[in-house]
């Protein structure tokens, strides 16, 4: 069995790494001969040494191998290992040098044997004679696609078939010439595009002819950036590799070649002042299109969203005027070249309901859009609208437009103002085009009328101007222009409008940010800008699908972290104390004497109660009301027998024995006697039943007794559910606290602030106080020139895409501008010997380093340190790490391999997963060995 070592050099010794290779019968006695080789050849590995430890790879196949159980130091100068860090293949730096590897073996006599493969497809009698002859030209179809493709980068004037052999030398030796990055660049980006080899000369000679013009041989140009123009222009129609050819040299980075509905390019190249870099497009042309036809006035560099929304919704609904417009400046030549106040200009100036006739519409909009008219980008005013005294006064209507616009027609029907000598002006008319009336729509309102104001204020006068006056007045170098008057609506110069009322001062942020630096913005602001941040790089180096449902289709939704929450308020705390109440609401503190359990509630229930007279009881009731039926006159008995009866009967009085003489006395008759004399007494009251029954009962005995015992307060419930007893407490004492309520109220969070309890306040107030107790940590947090929470937007060099970076933390000190980040960690079961190595690994897992090459480039920093802070409670240990120059080179190569990778998602729209293929797992060396000795066990 062959194993083969590679034994690596440390950088520091500066020492070439070797490699040994020998065969033995298993690993064991394989790494006991390696020992031997090394100590032979005076090779210690390990920490401290000059070496690291030998790592096994696979054994390669190739004929220069070295011998068997020697150690070698020019293998690696050859080869080197692939990205699985096992196979080996050819060092591209030494694969043009190496004779083993080319195709065509070089001999003593070079000039004889490159002409006997190049022409092969001569006699081979006539190879040596025209070797040197330049006059002699053999055909350029039959060489490889790379000498053709430089043959026809040399060529000047136009392309070439044949070439000579002192031509083909040159060639040969410039194909192998890898310090001409240029060409280099250029045939890799050649061979990335496979439909190039089929091309024939003329127009691979445009194709070399349109690399020379995009990309200056004089200048340095990134790869990626001519691998992307190679693909889109053998992308591109035959017809329109001119034009983008054209645009790119310009500076216009378009990725094909725009039209316009009638089939004209749409794009002249030419810089408007949407900016450089801004993507135009027909979409974009017919949402300014519906965004200039609104009545309210704005900016037009930064259209309110509001705005914005409502343009798209007149899109989507194909509403009027808009798709007369848009019909007719889609099929514009190089609309898209067309400065975006123009635009507004042209719609703003346009006759009301021009779109009604699209014969005088077309004309209007042929004779208004030219390049003299592109030049006025002051965005004119909106006309005023015309005026009728004679017209009754419409009442308000409001009307629901959708998209949270409504139009109000007849709300400012103000009255006319006096006429003038300047009332003649409003009869004239420049042109055959009738002036049509303007619609109460489109006034603009621009400000509540204050109470001291009427709606009957006058309204502007109105005149007849021609486009040439407007732009006169927009652009003075156009006053002499002849374009044909339309009759047109604008504000009399001489009418003074009233003032509006002030409003408080607010900050109206910008839609888009340009590349700068930008002070105060705040965190939501911040964070919902145009741009990549920092943490969007690191989410696609998870994997670009990721980044896509992250941050592009947004299908997965950012979660509230407790961690990130005590991280911000360290943060607060440590950089911007003032912005605390803004930004957190902490747990209200209980006041003392409120009501917090259930168990006080019911010690303030029971004390209430002991304070209140005594009720009577039950019991109290039921002597009192046999007390009562004490003193009433007891009833006679009807008895069990006629005797008893009888006697019962004689105890009546006279008048209640009414059975006569000589009548037999009965016992029915007895009865009915002695129940008319019963009736007649008072009957008792009954002494059962509940308390408020026998409280009825005594009601009819002692009325005044009952009505005193009304008067007293009714004790409290002591029983039920807690927010029966808080009601229970409330109804005696409305000023009671409860923290129930106070917690309820704090959990609400109206402000959507982020909610911080007590305890986790306390330990962020000691963490702040470790912080501004350490010598560093305070004198950064606390440097008088520091700022905090700087954002800057830019651009990436390489790719183009926008960018936006946010350090905690930056400093200029004497011109050298340092930036620092607080970072919270939880590491208290880390021994004092493994914690650099765990910070370490904790800012190369977390891609800290590469926010921090990030930052440095966009805000351009010099130096950047890490403030660490332990967030256990009671172990606040800080740590100041400064990021070296290696790490920080590894952060930027790191960051833009991430920015091509999204520039190549947004380009492709393909977001690929973690795993694409299909793979083998293997063991890796440590398995290996377990392998080896389980076999031999």
């Amino acid at each position: 069995m062959e194993f083969f070592y590679v034994v690596k050099a440390t950088q520091k010794s500066g020492k070439d790494d070797a490699v040994v290779w020998f065969t033995a019968k298993s690993e064991a006695r394989a790494n006991l001969q390696l020992d031997v080789e090394l100590e032979d050849a005076g090779i210690e590995t390990g920490r401290g040494k000059d070496y690291q430890k030998p790592i096994r790879t696979d054994f390669p196949v190739y004929d220069d191998l070295p011998e068997e159980s020697t150690v070698d130091y020019t293998w690696c100068k050859r080869y080197e290992l692939a990205d699985d860090l096992r196979t080996w293949q050819l060092n591209p730096v030494s694969e043009s040098k190496d004779n083993i590897h080319q195709n065509v073996t070089v001999k003593s006599n070079h000039d004889c044997d490159l002409t006997t493969a190049l022409l092969s497809e001569e006699d081979s009698a006539r190879k040596i004679e025209y070797a040197d002859d330049n006059s002699v030209h053999f055909q350029l179809a039959t060489m490889p696609f790379r000498l053709q493709l430089l043959a026809q980068f040399c060529a000047e004037d136009r392309h070439v078939y044949h070439i000579s052999i002192p031509h083909r030398k040159e060639l040969s030796a410039l194909e192998l010439d890898m310090d001409n990055s240029y060409v280099q660049n250029m045939l890799l980006a050649a061979e990335n595009s496979p439909e190039i080899k089929s091309f024939d000369m003329p127009t691979l000679w445009k194709l070399a002819a349109a690399i020379k013009m995009v990309f200056p041989q004089d200048k340095r140009h990134e790869l990626n950036q001519i691998i992307e123009f190679t693909k889109i222009w053998v992308q591109t129609e035959y017809i329109d590799r001119g034009i983008l050819t054209r645009e790119r040299a310009a500076g216009n980075r378009i990725s094909k070649v725009q039209r316009t509905d009638s089939g004209t390019n749409s794009d002249g190249g030419y810089i408007t002042d949407r900016g450089i870099d801004a993507h135009h497009t027909l979409e974009t042309l017919d949402l300014e299109i519906a965004c200039a036809l609104l009545p309210m006035d704005f900016n037009h560099l930064e259209i309110p969203g509001s705005i914005h929304r409502r343009a798209k919704e007149v899109v989507a609904k194909k509403e009027e005027p808009w798709k007369s417009w848009s019909a007719i400046l889609r099929n514009q030549p190089g609309v898209l070249a067309v400065n975006r106040a123009a635009i507004f200009n042209v719609v703003r100036i346009a006759p009301e309901n021009i779109h009604c006739t699209p014969a005088a519409h077309l004309e209007f909009v042929n004779k208004t859009m030219k390049a003299e008219f592109n030049a006025a980008v002051e965005l004119l005013p909106l006309p005023a609208p015309v005026v009728d005294p004679d017209a009754p006064v419409k009442q308000p209507k409001v009307e629901n437009l959708g998209g949270g616009m409504f139009t109000i027609d007849g709300l400012m029907n103000e009255k006319q103002p006096e006429k003038d000598d300047r009332s003649s002006v409003n009869q004239e008319t420049t042109s055959n085009v009738q002036m049509e009336e303007a619609e109460p729509e489109k006034v603009q309102i621009t400000d509540a009328v204050s109470p001291d104001q009427s709606v009957d204020e006058a309204d502007l006068q109105t005149v007849t101007v021609a486009p040439t006056d407007i732009l006169a007045a927009a652009a003075p170098s156009l006053a002499s222009d002849t374009a044909s008057e339309i009759t047109l609506d604008a504000p009399d110069v001489g009418t003074k409008a009233p003032e509006a009322q002030q409003d408080e001062p607010t900050v109206d942020y910008p839609a888009f940010f340009e590349p700068g630096r930008y002070e105060g913005l705040p965190n939501n602001v911040y964070h919902a800008a145009n741009g990549i941040s920092s943490t969007q790089v690191k989410d696609s180096r998870v994997s670009l699908m990721y980044f896509n449902a992250r941050h592009v289709a947004k299908t997965i939704q950012r979660a509230p972290s407790k961690v990130l929450d005590m991280g911000n308020l360290v943060h607060a705390l440590a950089l911007q104390p003032e912005n605390l109440e803004e930004e957190f609401s902490v747990e209200p503190e209980i006041p003392l004497g409120a009501f917090t359990t259930t168990s006080t509630l019911r010690e303030f229930i029971d004390a209430h109660n002991a304070s209140l007279p005594p009720l009577l009881s039950a019991d109290d009731i039921k002597a009192l009301l046999e007390e009562h039926n004490a003193t009433l006159p007891a009833q006679l008995p009807l008895g069990a027998g006629l005797e008893e009866t009888a006697q019962s009967y004689m105890a009546l009085p006279a008048e209640f024995q009414r059975i006569e003489p000589e009548q037999k006395q009965t016992a029915a008759a007895m009865k009915a006697c002695i129940k008319e004399y019963n009736n007649t007494l008072p009957a008792p009251v009954k002494t059962s039943g509940s308390r408020d029954a026998l409280l009825e009962q005594l009601a009819l005995a002692n009325p005044d007794l009952v009505a005193q015992e009304a008067q007293k307060p009714v004790p409290l419930k002591v029983s039920g559910t807690k927010a029966e007893m808080i009601q229970a407490v409330k109804s005696v004492k409305p000023d009671a606290v409860f923290a129930d309520e106070l917690l309820d109220a704090w959990r609400d969070n109206p402000g959507d602030k982020i909610l911080v309890t007590r305890q986790q306040l306390v330990t962020a107030l000691a963490i702040q106080s470790s912080l501004l107790a350490h010598p560093t940590a305070g004198m950064l947090l606390q440097h008088p020139s520091r700022a905090v929470e700087v954002s800057y937007f830019g651009f990436d060099e390489e790719t183009g895409l926008e960018v936006r970076v946010r350090p905690d933390l930056e400093i200029d000190l004497d011109g050298v501008r340092i930036g620092a980040d607080l970072k919270t960690i939880s590491m208290w079961n880390v021994k004092q010997e493994g914690l650099r190595a765990k910070l370490h690994r904790e800012i190369i897992e977390r891609d800290y380093h590469l926010s921090a090459a990030m930052y440095c480039e966009t805000a351009a920093l010099d130096q950047f340190f890490w403030i660490f802070v332990n967030k256990d409670e009671n172990y606040h240990w800080i740590a100041i790490i400064e990021a070296s120059a290696e790490l920080l080179e590894l952060g930027m190569l790191e960051y833009r391999k991430a920015m091509r990778a999204i520039a190549t998602g947004f380009d492709t729209g393909e977001w690929t997963a973690p795993i694409t293929t299909d793979y083998t797992d293997e063991l890796n060396d440590f398995d290996l060995r377990r392998l080896e000795a389980l076999r031999l066990a």
